[in-house]
């Protein structure tokens, strides 16, 4: 019964689904059809409003003349932009991806502006219960962004340090995975027996699920049966100078957190960085190094003035996601470091925050906080695309 229950409750979604998308697609393919008929704005702002307010009954009954005025409006908008701008041109690719836009804009748009809402207002443990009582939540303007700047989301570490953390933390992995997946490229680019099985066992750590490549890395940086102490105390016992040096086992995940969270994401970002330039490798013409032995050239000349030039419009974009995913990356800080509550040491911006929404329950504080993260990522975006346009000119 419990899997006659199950199925029938997902054939029951995907009918709901089935449903949501024919109502869509009828929807715009009104607009499209009669954009241009004198009964299209009258017949549009009456029925489609209704429709809207309809459903909206079906969550709650609060003020049903605001929203039916607010849907009045969308739909004048909407209706005014099939006429003048769209004007039924291109109507079957739209129509086909009318349901993938809706669906995105419910996704992404709703919650980005709920979150924008939210930053302008001040919503915590305190208020929670007034915004659930009444649906309002004090207004504080600027506050949140201000706090943002002066106050630390955490109990050690100040705003401007987690920046600056977060900075190195970026840099230093990005580096690395370029120069690790560059030296690996280049190796994979030679005529070497085997290549097929060093290329499929050196993409194993990015191709398997993070949350298991990271926890099984995290066990090798334990105090005691980890390997890598291991090693160390054996290197140690064999050379005694170094032990006098500092050499030998070291207590990884509680005095150098953001270094071990540092090594493990380095092994986990070589791989892509590998494969992306390895694909721009194959891709530069062999004549180019055939006229530059002619001329003498040596490897290092035909690096520079060749490889590097050449490969640089496939490494911009591949930077430029790396070094998003790298200042996004809470997955390595969060398993590595003891989950939501593990030490302050190792955090960056990301972790910070989702401690100050989910540990600290900083909920608008925590929303301006995003909103200034994703300013950042925006104009190191900005930065990395405007040098990628101009190495495709250069090329």
């Amino acid at each position: 019964m419990d899997i006659l229950r199950s199925v029938y409750q997902v054939a029951g979604f995907i009918v709901l689904i089935s449903l949501g998308v024919a109502v869509l697609e009828g929807y715009f393919y009104y607009h499209f059809k009669y954009y241009a008929r004198s009964w299209f704005f009258p017949a549009a702002l009456t029925v489609f409003p209704l429709l809207a307010l309809a459903g909206y009954y079906g969550v709650t009954w609060e003020h049903p003349l605001r929203v039916w005025a607010y849907f009045v409006a969308a739909e004048a908008l909407v209706c005014a932009a099939f006429r003048n701008i769209v004007k039924g041109r291109n109507t079957l690719p739209y129509l086909l991806l009318a349901p993938a836009f809706v669906g995105l804009a419910l996704l992404l748009v709703y919650p980005f502006m709920f979150e924008v809402y939210l930053s302008f207002h001040d919503l915590k443990l305190t208020t929670i219960m007034m915004w659930k009582n009444t649906g309002h939540i004090p207004f504080v303007g600027l506050r949140q962004y201000w706090n943002v700047f002066t106050t630390s989301p955490l109990s050690e570490v100040s705003f401007w340090a987690l920046v600056g953390r977060t900075l190195v933390w970026t840099f230093s992995n990005v580096f690395f995975h370029v120069l690790g997946g560059f030296a690996l490229a280049l190796l994979l680019n030679n005529s070497i027996r085997f290549k097929g099985v060093y290329r499929t066992l050196l993409v194993i750590p990015w191709a398997m699920p993070q949350v298991v490549a990271v926890l099984a890395m995290r066990g090798e940086f334990h105090a005691t049966n980890g390997f890598v102490n291991i090693v160390l105390g054996r290197i140690a016992a064999a050379f005694p100078f170094l032990a006098h040096l500092g050499v030998g086992p070291v207590q990884w995940l509680s005095d150098y957190p953001l270094l071990t969270c540092t090594i493990i994401n380095v092994w986990l970002g070589i791989p892509f960085m590998m494969v992306v330039i390895l694909g721009g490798l194959q891709s530069i013409s062999s004549s180019y190094y055939d006229a530059a032995d002619i001329d003498g050239a040596s490897y290092f000349q035909k690096l520079r003035y060749i490889t590097v030039p050449l490969i640089r419009p496939v490494l911009m974009p591949a930077l430029t996601l790396g070094t998003v995913w790298t200042f996004n990356n809470i997955n390595v800080i969060y398993l590595v470091t003891g989950q939501a509550g593990g030490t302050e040491q190792a955090d960056i911006l990301v972790s910070a925050l989702y401690k100050a929404a989910f540990t600290y329950n900083r909920y608008s504080y925590s929303a301006a906080f995003a909103i200034v993260v994703f300013a950042m990522l925006f104009f190191i975006s900005v930065f990395y695309l405007h040098g990628f346009d101009a190495a495709k000119d250069e090329r």
